[in-house]
């Protein structure tokens, strides 16, 4: 189990002015974001809660499911990061799989930064397009992960989504938070405008509220055509 402190922003069509290049560049002083290759995460939908998510991420076996243990657990006063800190955990299990119809697929472009938090002062650790460290040291028990990610629907509308996630022990994941929110409150970032606050599950039931069901993977076939083409003649579940 994983636990994690989190807060996250979401915004339609293009994120605010200039944060894509704060976030991802590289200063004189700060190392470029890791990441930013595509993959496609499928979530469960449910219209009934938002207190627990379950995805499978980029055709990894398994199912990671997320649940919240309590919400505006902790708060970010720094700007402009400042709002309610989630308190979540997380598990894996390969086991696990998601078969339902209730099923919405989201294609990601994600740039990542990562932050040990173990000693006084946060470190950032340069990572390459893998989201791995580049100096191949090991990755930190204690630590926040700070994402910007492009996400684009089945329709091709486009979200954009900056999510701070902080992990470790339950009695260090609010500080580790708050901590790489001031250290990237010292680099100059801009504005973040009006983005929704909102976890993915409540975005997710937002989207799927206001566009309709076509966000919907209807069943496994369906599921085949839209990423694979339509199967062809001879093939199982053709015809």
């Amino acid at each position: 189990m994983q636990v994690s402190a989190e807060i996250r922003w979401f915004w339609s069509n293009a994120p605010p002015p200039n944060l894509k290049e704060w976030f991802c560049n590289a200063t004189e002083n700060t190392c470029r974001a890791g990441g930013g290759k595509p993959r496609v995460d499928e979530y469960l939908y449910d219209a009934k809660q938002i207190e627990l998510g379950l995805k499978r991420k980029g055709g990894k076996p398994g199912v990671e499911v997320k649940g919240l243990v309590a919400a505006a657990w902790g708060n970010s006063s720094v700007n402009p990061f400042a709002g309610p800190i989630d308190l979540w955990t997380k598990w894996t299990s390969e086991v696990l799989e998601l078969d339902s119809d209730l099923t919405v697929s989201i294609e990601k472009i994600r740039w990542l930064r990562k932050f040990d938090t173990a000693k006084r002062f946060p470190e950032e650790i340069p990572l390459d397009d893998k989201e791995q460290p580049l100096d191949a040291r090991e990755l930190p028990a204690l630590g926040c992960n700070v994402e910007l990610t492009q996400i684009t629907l089945r329709d091709a509308k486009v979200w954009w989504t900056l999510g701070f996630e902080s992990f470790g022990a339950i009695q260090t994941v609010n500080n580790s938070l708050y901590t790489v929110a001031a250290t990237l409150a010292t680099r100059q970032p801009p504005g973040l405008g009006t983005g929704m606050l909102a976890d993915y599950p409540a975005w997710l039931r937002e989207v799927v509220a206001a566009r309709g069901p076509k966000y919907l993977i209807n069943d496994l076939r369906g599921y085949a055509r839209f990423f694979c083409g339509s199967p062809r003649a001879g093939t199982p579940g053709a015809g």
